[in-house]
């Protein structure tokens, strides 16, 4: 079964290889060429500048695409960053602030269920799939200003449409970026009963959960199981974090192997979601010695 998975996967990519080879061809020879390529050292400055522009543009709509989708199916809205624009939801308010994470500078929007509903899971499967589309669609948009309007302004949409077809292609590949999957790849593993499947729908109950109740002691101990036993390292580690609070908690102790096994897999993870991670575990730690430090008083 997984030597017939690796080999859909390598056709799937060898594909997607000749569709993106043939489709930059065809921009190259009936837009490129013919209307908006750059001949003065100014249209190239032009050129140059509408590439950074409009990368951040392309990135923002890719993102916006998710977090609309989100908004619309009734998740709550928690976080969206591209370049140095953040914003974030801080309890009950909405905080606008001045990014200075290099890593989110590429685009992050996160929404998370209200509740532990059985519909959640078509619902991320919306979410996912709307960021691709999103791409796509603007990348048509793109392509077509660019045509109608010819330089200096079409370089400019040209490159926002390059930028945002390799976006699209990108987050098609059914495979990882990083530690994390890409959206077609996360899609598959929701949509396609199996363990993923499982996995997928867990995460989205102890999310929901926690949202609901704003804590980690009504979230199902079996879903936290079938996390930590996955075999992506980043799906073990948010299974580890959420059982260490849930343990914490309710009785202030957490058990040494799931200590000893975050602790290892956090040498693995980015290092601004692993000091977000620590700082909420440290929360609950003293929040927990409070109560006992009144109880003895």
């Amino acid at each position: 079964m997984k030597n017939k998975t690796k080999t859909s996967q390598y056709f799937e990519w060898a594909v997607l290889a000749v569709v993106v080879f043939f489709t930059l061809r065809i921009l190259d020879k009936y837009l490129f060429t013919n209307y908006i390529k750059p001949e003065t050292s100014q249209e190239k400055w032009i050129l140059a500048i509408g590439f950074i522009f409009m990368t951040f543009i392309v990135l923002g709509v890719h993102e916006l695409g998710h977090l609309l989708t989100g908004l619309m199916n009734g998740f709550r809205f928690e976080l969206f960053v591209v370049g140095p624009l953040g914003i974030k939801r801080e309890g009950n308010k909405i905080k606008i602030y001045l990014n200075k994470n290099l890593g989110y500078y590429g685009g992050v929007a996160a929404t998370s269920p209200v509740d532990g509903n059985e519909n959640n899971a078509k619902k991320f499967a919306r979410i996912l799939i709307a960021g691709p589309i999103a791409s796509l669609i603007f990348s048509l948009i793109c392509f077509s200003i660019a045509y109608l309007t010819g330089k200096p302004l079409g370089m400019v949409f040209y490159t926002g449409g390059l930028v945002s077809l390799a976006i699209f292609f990108a987050t098609t590949i059914p495979s990882k970026t990083g530690i994390f999957y890409t959206d077609r790849k996360r899609y598959q593993r929701l949509t396609t009963p199996g363990k993923d499947q499982q996995v997928e729908l867990a995460m989205l109950k102890i999310i929901g959960s926690f949202t609901k109740d704003n804590s980690y002691k009504n979230i199902e101990e079996n879903d936290l199981s079938l996390l930590i036993s996955d075999q992506m390292p980043f799906t073990r580690f948010f299974g580890l974090f959420n059982m260490i609070c849930l343990q914490l908690e309710k009785n202030g102790v957490v058990e040494e192997k799931y200590l000893n096994d975050y602790q290892t897999l956090a040498k693995e993870m980015k290092k601004p979601m692993v000091a977000a991670f620590d700082k909420e575990i440290e929360r609950y730690k003293q929040q927990f010695q409070k109560i006992k430090d009144s109880k003895h008083e």
